[in-house]
């Protein structure tokens, strides 16, 4: 029970103000209730990211385009792995792409409450705004990579197919899974700051651990079941299936996509939920 003492020549009585346990349901409204400030929120992140460069937007194109042609020299050409008869290019640019959104959607939800610090103590509104508003602005970073995707399709003369028209259904996974992990990071971050420095070397290490720069077929089947596991292999797999013309996919590598990507989303939802009453005291 909350207990205050009054001066001696007041009434024996205060009022004690606390957070209020709120339901998940309850968070929601409060979300749609503050979509503006959501909405303004990724649009600062954005004019943030490029202000006072000279490059500007072109940022967005320029990691995964390196990627494309080191991957493509280092093993197209060095170690010899094939992509059948796609151009190796595409093939790694139509992971890559993905790939680069989920890697940044998962730095910008890890920093997002030590980045916006001054919010955190200062005003109230729901915590998990700060780390959705660093996901859609991931998300024009991403739409700018697409394009030049289809820049390069357009330059090896292949023509997208209609399953490109599920294209969403990728991101929207990838984001799953980024949001999932990121929000359980965020929480830790704000204790502890060696979270964000890990983050980086997390995504470069789980990327060799997903089938971008080479094919799923180069894993020996032995091992394919446990390295299916890998919520992003699923995901991956699917985003070269809706851009690249006659790739074939397996659907049972759907269900460790979504599962585990779920899982990850509710413990993560969990911890943060758990924790964010005592963000504005560490922060």
């Amino acid at each position: 029970m909350d207990a205050c003492r009054a001066p001696a020549n007041s009434p024996a009585s205060c009022t004690v103000i606390h957070a209020a346990d709120t339901a998940p349901w309850v968070e929601l409204r409060e979300l749609w209730r503050y979509r503006e400030l959501l909405g303004f929120l990724a649009w600062r992140d954005l004019r943030v990211r490029y202000r006072q460069t000279l490059l500007g937007a072109a940022w967005a194109l320029l990691e995964p385009f390196v990627n494309v042609v080191l991957f493509t020299l280092v093993f197209n050409r060095l170690a010899g792995l094939q992509s059948g008869s796609v151009p190796y290019p595409l093939y790694c640019c139509a992971a890559l792409v993905l790939w680069t959104f989920f890697g940044r959607a998962l730095r910008s939800a890890t920093i997002s409450l030590v980045a916006n610090a001054g919010l955190v103590t200062k005003a109230y509104f729901p915590r998990l705004i700060l780390p959705l508003a660093g996901q859609l602005a991931t998300l024009v970073d991403f739409l700018c990579a697409l394009v030049m995707y289809f820049v390069l399709l357009t330059y090896y003369g292949v023509a997208p197919t209609p399953a490109v028209l599920t294209v969403p259904i990728w991101v929207l996974l990838a984001a799953l899974n980024a949001l999932g992990i990121g929000l359980a990071l965020a929480a830790v971050n704000v204790r502890f700051r060696d979270v964000s420095q890990m983050v980086p070397f997390l995504v470069q290490v789980w990327m060799l651990a997903t089938p971008v720069a080479y094919p799923l077929s180069a894993i020996p089947s032995r091992w394919q079941s446990l390295y299916t596991l890998n919520p992003m292999v699923g995901v991956v797999e699917g985003m070269r299936w809706a851009l690249l013309p006659g790739y074939s996919f397996d659907a049972s590598l759907l269900i460790p996509s979504i599962g585990i990507g779920l899982v990850l989303l509710v413990i993560g939802l969990t911890w943060f939920r758990a924790t964010q009453r005592r963000f504005a005291d560490i922060v």
